[in-house]
């Protein structure tokens, strides 16, 4: 099998998904407590509705902002927001290594909100430019692990299912890659996936 194209998730793989840090930042911001803000985040469905698309970058800030009572401004929102995400150092160099030495096209896959899309290519542009293209679910309106979100990403790549090596961190969305041809790789740590990457001769 030749691997013509290595596809990553977002959150969980190339950046570490910390979710505390933001509810404790929201808290610090507005005065409320961390578990307060979580549950107007989460219990309401407003975070899955971000993600699936029915809220843009602005109807997210004025929906959030309404939810937890605040006069919080969009910068601010955006970035209290995007504060869970921290940049994994060991995935990104081998996201460059495969970018420089083994001239693989790269890509990204994510369930996440065009909040997170644009706070992300403002604040880590330099980690969001490996990946191209970059598919988040709010844009296809659709969530991993629907079918039709992997099969919108062989579109815009080019390529069939078995092309691509999908990394996740969430093993029922590897299956899902799996199941339509993806060569899907549960992703469990920088050192192990360097090891899959090596198996497939995408890196030394």
């Amino acid at each position: 099998m030749t691997i013509a194209a290595v596809v990553f998730d977002l959150g969980g793989v190339v950046f570490r998904y910390h979710p505390e840090r933001r509810f404790e930042g929201f808290a610090g911001a507005t005065g409320l407590a961390a578990a307060d803000v979580r549950k107007r985040f989460m219990d309401s469905g407003y975070s899955r509705s971000c993600d699936a698309g029915r809220l843009d970058a602005d109807g997210a800030y004025r929906e959030g902002v309404r939810l937890l009572g605040s006069r919080l401004g969009m910068r601010r929102f955006r970035d209290l927001w995007i504060a869970a995400f921290e940049p994994d150092d060991a995935v990104v160099a081998l996201a460059r290594r495969l970018r420089t030495e083994a001239k693989v096209p790269l890509a990204m896959l994510t369930n996440n909100s065009a909040l997170v899309r644009t706070g992300l290519e403002d604040r880590h542009a330099g980690v969001l430019d490996l990946f191209r293209p970059r598919l988040f679910s709010a844009e296809a309106g659709l969530l991993k692990p629907d079918p039709r979100l992997f099969r919108t990403l062989l579109t815009l790549l080019g390529l069939e299912g078995h092309q691509v090596l999908y990394v996740d961190d969430d093993p029922v969305h590897a299956d899902a890659a799996a199941a339509l041809g993806f060569a899907g790789l549960h992703f469990t740590g920088a050192d192990a996936l360097a090891d899959r990457l090596g198996a497939a001769g995408l890196l030394a």
